[in-house]
């Protein structure tokens, strides 16, 4: 017995072994074509209508690879990491993204054709062509997803600040999470690590799941107008943009109001003044478009460090940062539209206590000049001294203003310190080229207003001890707040350098989250959104849907 059964284990065995030894190696026959008829893809080939744009790194990871096949797996069929990688593209606008741009919707197609085949070896050439396309849209999402898609050439004509390099060895980064069998994950990993930009994407990943992106447009009149006509405008808009049901209660609409107020950066007072309005008459696609573009700019920073100052011009705040964690915010105000802030990337070198202010020519002769000669007290009711062109402190009785124009005034105004003095009592200086600053103010109820672009081009800021007391106790310096306010007091003049230089960013974002992480859409004040959608033609940007998953069975 004990033989027979023996014989008929080896048996099994035997049988069972030449039955493997017959089985097909899918994987290492698609292989073998990927070696023969994509080893040397050219920038201009079309596979599927879709041309290979990065068909350079397509071949440098595959010789990496042996042209042995990642996404597709050993029974010709997508893995997971395919499927995941898919579905990721078709709802790549969670990340300000067009979906269009990575042919998520053709690769699902694609895929749909390779299960349709039934023969698995008849499959090879599509699942080659799907190996393909995938890895070249991996590429064409992973630069993007870190660097934007603006090219590095064009970004001057939306930005002031420099661009960060491009330094990612993609081919690379992408044999590695291959091998980690963790591609997807590892690929979202290239986004920007800036805590402003993480708070973006998220809360607009959020805000797609409910909102509308119509770009359906209601046009809504101040309150002050019209206020029947405005009523029923605002309601129709607030409907629109998925703030407010279609059957609501008054209660429901005032609260829908102020929350639609609330992000877009406006008081809460659930009234339609002219910033409401104006607000209310864009489309959902409108603010969807604010944040693309801001996810876009922030692209293209390079890090910050762990401690630094951040002004956004746009929502009229300024944020420190110790640590990388956001220790406060400050309301500013900033300059007009015509006389704009410029985005600056700089280092914060010192303050300068109780200063004096060396009025600009501009300044000078276009704005105080008419007011000296239309009152004669001018200059010394607002304490101000004038100086010859070589610096010399001149008696103003002795000038004759009458012949002094724009054109030819030559000399220089200096409004001396002092509580009324236009920097008020605390001065932040970071030198740079357009001779901004930051500072306090006397005109402190400009920072009741919910649009602060009221300054010649400097910044003014809210609370500027506190700030210079953050400033100070970060940097171990032998000052502090108690020190400031003796100079303060005694009225003098002091330059405090700061023992280790701030860097500071004066930047530009219609776009960003507000201390309870809600999406904030702020008015693009001077009106650089416009050069920044041409150039991401934004014009053609295919409209966020919900599209359905593409499900691993």
């Amino acid at each position: 017995m004990r033989n027979y059964l023996l014989f008929f284990l080896i048996f099994i065995l035997t049988f069972s072994c030449s039955e493997n030894s017959n089985q097909i190696n899918y994987k290492e026959n698609l292989t073998a074509y990927l070696l023969k008829n994509y080893s040397n893809l050219k920038v201009d080939t079309k596979i599927e209508h879709i041309t290979l744009t990065n068909a350079n790194w397509t071949n440098e990871f595959y010789a990496n690879t042996n042209h042995s096949p990642i996404w597709i797996s050993d029974s010709l069929e997508l893995n997971k990491n395919a499927y995941d990688f898919i579905n990721l593209l078709c709802s790549s606008y969670n990340y300000g993204l067009d979906t269009s741009y990575y042919f998520g919707n053709s690769l699902k197609i694609l895929s749909k054709k390779l299960m349709a085949i039934p023969n698995k070896e008849d499959r090879y050439a599509v699942a080659a062509d799907l190996e393909i396309l995938l890895t070249n849209s991996y590429f064409l999402f992973a630069k993007d997803i870190n660097y934007g898609i603006v090219p590095s050439d064009s970004t001057k004509l939306a930005s002031e600040t420099p661009r960060k390099n491009f330094e990612i060895n993609l081919p690379e980064y992408l044999f590695i999470s291959s091998k980690k069998n963790n591609i997807t994950t590892m690929l979202l990993k290239l986004q920007p690590q800036h805590q402003e930009y993480i708070n973006l994407q998220k809360q607009l990943e959020k805000y797609l799941k409910t909102a509308s992106i119509s770009k359906e447009k209601i046009k809504v009149e101040p309150f002050k107008l019209d206020s029947i006509k405005s009523y029923g405008q605002s309601k129709k808009a607030l409907i629109l943009h998925n703030y407010l049901a279609e059957q609501s209660t008054d209660s429901s609409y005032f609260a829908a109001l102020k929350l639609f107020q609330l992000k877009h950066g406006l008081s809460p007072d659930g009234l339609i003044g002219t910033n409401t309005a104006n607000a209310l008459s864009k489309s959902p696609y409108d603010d969807y478009k604010q944040a693309v573009l801001s996810l876009e700019k922030w692209r293209w920073k390079k890090d910050w460090g762990a401690d630094y100052i951040f002004v956004n011009i746009p929502s009229y705040q300024l944020k420190i940062y110790q640590k990388n964690n956001l220790k406060k915010t400050f309301k500013v105000v900033v300059g007009k539209p015509d006389n704009p802030t410029p985005e600056i990337n700089d280092e914060m070198e010192y303050l300068i206590i109780y200063p004096f202010w060396n009025v600009p020519y501009s300044i000078s002769s276009k704005e105080l000049l008419p007011k000296i000669k239309k009152d004669s007290t001018y200059l010394t009711r607002n304490n101000y001294q004038v100086f010859t062109n070589k610096n010399k402190p001149i008696n103003t009785s002795k000038i004759d203003w009458a012949i002094i124009s724009e054109n030819n005034l030559k000399y220089s105004i200096r409004q001396n310190s002092g509580s009324d003095n236009s920097l008020g009592l605390i001065k932040f200086v970071f030198p740079n080229k357009h001779s901004i600053y930051i500072h306090d103010t006397p005109s402190k109820g400009f920072f009741m207003n919910d649009i602060r672009a009221y300054s010649h081009g400097c910044i003014r800021v809210q609370q500027p001890f506190l700030l210079a007391d953050l400033l100070l106790s970060n940097d171990n310096n032998k000052y502090n707040i108690d020190s400031l306010h003796v100079f303060v007091d005694s009225k003098t003049q002091k330059r405090i350098k700061l023992n280790k230089h701030i860097p500071i960013y004066i930047e530009y974002f219609t776009c960003g989250t507000d201390t309870n992480n809600n999406l904030v859409f702020y008015k693009d004040i001077y009106g650089l959104d416009k050069k920044l959608e041409d150039l991401m033609q934004l014009k053609h940007h295919s409209k966020p849907t919900n599209s359905p998953e593409l499900v691993n069975k």
